[in-house]
């Protein structure tokens, strides 16, 4: 079940192409395909030996965010909604912390090395113990290229992901971010390397970290092909990867807004408490509903389009009426024809 990944990956995407597309919040990734596969795993870790942390950049000056108490022994830190710059240093996600009797595990702790230097400052005001895991829930880089930081602190932790983001990380897609965040940033994430999971999880997997269990939950295509989202059972809490966003309208090009919904719609059935979004505030299942709604208002009119034989460019004429309450959400204006389009793809493939 360990994967080690080659730092030396060979770009297959265009800087150029992929930095159109990320200001998108996606790349190009590879193609998606059907993996919902149920058999459950369990597993328990120890903690690994902590080692001096080794990195080109260890400056955590005028770091604006700290970690906030979202639920009983867990922290986000909510990170900003703007694009990555050279003032940012790339930083745009939501990591994590939750703190077990086996030590300390991070869910996405961001976009580039020296993100993950203050993420790891931030993590030791709220304790002093061991990193012994890491998640990460898709591919784009913005939410574990930091990773780097976390094996240089902890050279034997467990970091886990989907085995399509193992494959498309060896595919190129990690230089490709690598690459995309040193010009988006204007070198200000110079030093960042491939550091990818080195442990693959699928759905219902339950990894055991002392006295608290992780649940992964991947329901197949959805935001893209290799997401997981994970619940952590003993507090109620799921952090949900892109799968939902808040105040900010995403691209779904490498993924489906038909999977989106229908994984929404499926993660909602386990009923938890607390539910941590890929960008923007932590919630209750209203926040999660609210952007549900935004997905099934698009395929709404995709559908009322395809049936009354309409133009599909006409999914945007519907949509631009039944989606306002969305329209101060970044992105908005950039994708929601996009959407449509994409939708209208969907539905007419679908009857056919």
């Amino acid at each position: 079940m360990h994967h080690n990944i080659n730092q030396n990956i060979n770009m297959h995407t265009s800087i150029k192409t992929a930095a159109l597309l990320f200001t998108l919040l996606t790349i190009n990734a590879c193609s998606p395909s059907n993996d919902n596969t149920t058999d459950k795993t369990t597993s328990q870790i120890s903690p690994p030996v902590a080692k001096t942390l080794l990195t080109t950049d260890t400056s955590t000056d005028n770091f604006p965010y700290a970690f906030e108490k979202i639920a009983e022994n867990t922290w986000v830190m909510h990170g900003p909604l703007e694009m990555p710059n050279p003032q940012n240093k790339g930083f745009m996600n939501n990591p994590g912390i939750v703190k077990t009797s086996a030590g300390l595990v991070v869910i996405d702790p961001g976009s580039t090395l020296q993100i993950g230097n203050n993420v790891l400052t931030e993590i030791k005001k709220i304790s002093g113990q061991d990193i012994v895991a890491v998640f990460n829930t898709h591919i784009h880089g913005d939410h574990w290229l930091a990773n780097q930081s976390i094996k240089a602190a902890y050279p034997n932790v467990k970091i886990y992901g989907h085995k399509k983001m193992l494959a498309e990380i060896e595919n190129g897609e990690g230089e490709s971010w690598v690459e995309l965040m040193d010009s988006m940033t204007e070198g200000a994430s110079k030093g960042t390397i491939v550091v990818g999971p080195n442990s693959t999880v699928k759905n219902d997997d339950i990894i055991k970290v002392g006295d608290t269990q992780f649940k992964i939950h991947h329901y197949g295509i959805a935001h893209t092909s290799a997401d997981i989202m994970i619940e952590v059972v003993e507090n109620s809490v799921i952090f949900l990867g892109d799968n939902v966003l808040t105040q900010r309208i995403p691209r779904t090009s490498d993924g489906t807004i038909s999977g989106s919904i229908a994984t929404i719609k499926t993660m909602l059935e386990n009923n938890v408490k607390t539910y941590v979004p890929g960008h923007g505030p932590t919630g209750d299942k209203t926040m999660v509903e609210n952007y549900l709604n935004y997905l099934t208002l698009i395929y709404a009119a995709a559908q009322k389009t395809f049936e009354e034989d309409l133009d599909s460019s006409d999914v945007l004429t519907i949509t631009t009426e039944t989606t306002a309450a969305y329209k101060n959400w970044p992105g908005y204006d950039d994708l929601l024809g996009s959407h449509g389009a994409q939708a209208y793809s969907e539905v007419e493939e679908a009857e056919f």
